[in-house]
C-alpha cells in the first residue's frame, strides 16, 4: 500500500472515530488529492480542516463567536497529529462512543432475545448453554437506560405467550406459540420488534 493510500485510510478511520465521539461534520468537499471537513466539536467550537495528501499537510481552522480571533495551525499529516486533533474536538475520550438511548434499547432487547431463543433450545434438547456473557452485556446496556426506558424494552418478554398477538405497527408478527420451530422464530421478530423511531414500543 503506497504512503497516500496509507493516509487516505487513516483519516477515513479518523472521520469515523471523530463522529461516534460526538463531533458534528455538517460539510464536506473533496479535489484532487486534498479534503475539507467543517465540524463544530465540543464546547460550541467550530473546526474547518484541509487535508492534504500530496503535502502531507493538516490545516486546522478554529473559530467561536466568543473567540475574538481564529486559530490557526498546520501540522504535519500523522496518526499523532490527528489523535491530538480529536482529542480536541470530540466530548467523549478516545475509545468511547455517543450513540442514541434509541440504539442501546434495541441492543438490550436482542441480548434478552438471544438469551429466550438459546432457554428455548436447551429445553428442547435438555442441556444448559450458558449465556453470562450476554447476559452481563444486557446488564451493562440497561445501566445507561433510565427505568421508564427499561420498561420500553422489557413488555415484549413479560407479555405471556397466550397472549402473542399480529402487532399494530406491521412491522413484527407474532405467530402462534404452540409449534416449538415457530417459537424460536417468534423470538427472533421479537429482536426487530417494534421499538418507534422516539424509542417507545408498541405491544
Amino acid at each position: 500500500m503506497s504512503n497516500t493510500a496509507a493516509m487516505k485510510t487513516l483519516v477515513e478511520n479518523w472521520l469515523m472515530d471523530v463522529q461516534r465521539r460526538g463531533a458534528e461534520l455538517y460539510a464536506e468537499n473533496e479535489a484532487e488529492e486534498v479534503l475539507y471537513f467543517s465540524f463544530q466539536g465540543k464546547d460550541q467550537l467550530r473546526y474547518s480542516l484541509k487535508i492534504d495528501f500530496d503535502l502531507q499537510e493538516l490545516s486546522v481552522q478554529i473559530n467561536s463567536p466568543e473567540l475574538p480571533v481564529t486559530k490557526r495551525e498546520v501540522l504535519l499529516l500523522n496518526q499523532e497529529n490527528l489523535r491530538v486533533l480529536a482529542k480536541r474536538m470530540c466530548p467523549v475520550p478516545e475509545g468511547k462512543a455517543m450513540i442514541s438511548i434509541y440504539l442501546l434499547a434495541r441492543l438490550a432487547i436482542l441480548c434478552h432475545a438471544y438469551q429466550r431463543l438459546l432457554a428455548e433450545y436447551d429445553r428442547e434438547h435438555q442441556i444448559h448453554t450458558s449465556t453470562n456473557t450476554v447476559r452481563e452485556i444486557e446488564e451493562e446496556l440497561r445501566q445507561c437506560l433510565t427505568p421508564e426506558e427499561q420498561q420500553r424494552t422489557e413488555n415484549p418478554f413479560l407479555r405471556p405467550r397466550s397472549e402473542c398477538k399480529v402487532c399494530d405497527c406491521g412491522r413484527g408478527k407474532l405467530i402462534d406459540p404452540g409449534d416449538k420451530v415457530d417459537r424460536r422464530r417468534n423470538i427472533y421478530r421479537i429482536a426487530i420488534y417494534c421499538l418507534n423511531a422516539d424509542g417507545s414500543s408498541t405491544v
